[in-house]
């Protein structure tokens, strides 16, 4: 494992939680205090001393929000708790299960409670890391609020009761109108240096409702999936998602059929075709897309030569590229770079 220096802020809020010290290596909680926590460094992953399952000692996970600026991160396996992670200025990979996510500025990813997981950071250039992290049993809380008659929660506000623990699918999420304003809005607080203990709250409950809505949205999309049973659809949905952030996660590496459809645990004849009737495009024209993107914003963020964008993003051959760029913008690499100085936005759906 490896850590290089890192510098950023850690906002942590909970019922029980409290001011704590920081300096660097652990994390120490006071008992019965309500207020945020702030640091301006991460801790260093390879302390003997700290527990990555428990950042705060004495109460495991409470809420908290990290927003942590590095170049070179390695953390190791460790469980986690529910947690939404993005990253701005760079991407962060994270390994799951075998998988592995890529995380950047046009995506969001959503782990579960109990989760295991370990992430990274390799870049010459600082990358942020900011990440939502809510305490165990808050989910159940929040959605037993939603779901519960107010006689109910009159009589018992405080007991989550059986039946309330919630299952997101984990997959890298494209930023949309729903959950995403909130992550900004909190993004910018926490740079700005103004957040409240009740604010910060406040927005907790709130992420969760518009995750919950996210959700939501999610079992339609399973819905629609060709198969009887809901436990198959919810499989195949997992699945084909899977084999898209492989391909995200991978784009620059040398592809094939098989491999993608492995990344899925399906056949290749079963995948193209679950593939292409759920996205409404193979998985070579998906591949193609992630890659024009990533040319497109290297044209324009760095000074990269054609023929090394060409080939960094994954294609074979710079004819192809140019001819796959202009079909798809309009105007060849090198026109594009010098009609447009600034980054456009341009999202893959």
């Amino acid at each position: 494992m490896s850590f290089s220096a890192t510098r950023g802020r850690l906002l942590c809020y909970g019922n029980r939680y409290a001011d704590p010290s920081f300096d660097g290596r652990s994390l120490s909680v006071a008992k019965h205090k309500r207020q945020n926590m702030l640091t301006d460094e991460f801790p260093d992953p390879n302390d003997a001393d700290l527990n990555l399952d428990a950042p705060c000692p004495e109460f495991g996970w409470p809420n908290f929000v990290s927003s942590i600026r590095s170049r070179a991160v390695n953390f190791p396996e460790h469980e986690g708790t529910l947690s939404i992670k993005c990253a701005f200025d760079g991407q962060e990979i994270y390994e799951v299960e075998g998988e592995r996510f890529t995380v950047h500025e046009k995506s969001y990813l959503i782990l579960n409670a109990g989760q295991r997981y370990a992430s990274q950071i390799e870049s010459d250039r600082d990358i942020e890391s900011f990440c939502i992290f809510f305490r165990p049993d808050f989910a159940g809380q929040v959605l037993r609020g939603l779901s519960l008659p107010d006689d109910c929660l009159l009589d018992d506000p405080i007991d989550p009761g059986p039946g309330t623990s919630l299952l997101f699918i984990e997959k890298l999420y494209h930023h949309d109108l729903d959950l995403s304003p909130l992550l900004f809005g909190i993004r910018r607080a926490v740079h700005s240096g103004h957040c409240s203990k009740t604010w910060l709250e406040e927005q907790f409950h709130q992420l969760l409702e518009r995750m919950l809505v996210v959700h939501r949205k999610v079992r339609d999309e399973v819905q629609l999936l060709p198969a009887r049973r809901r436990r198959t659809r919810v499989e195949i949905y997992r699945r084909l998602h899977r084999a898209r952030d492989f391909m995200h996660a991978c784009y620059a590496e040398d592809l094939n059929l098989q491999l993608i459809a492995a990344s899925a645990s399906l056949s290749v004849h079963h995948f193209l075709r679950l593939f292409k009737q759920v996205f409404h495009e193979t998985p070579h024209q998906y591949l193609t897309r992630i890659r024009i993107e990533q040319a497109r914003h290297l044209l324009l963020t760095t000074q990269l030569s054609i023929s090394s964008i060409c080939f960094d993003v994954g294609f074979e051959s710079l004819s192809s590229f140019s001819w796959l760029f202009k079909k798809r913008l309009g105007l060849s690499p090198e026109r594009y770079r010098l009609e447009h100085s600034a980054p456009t936005v341009f999202s893959i759906r």
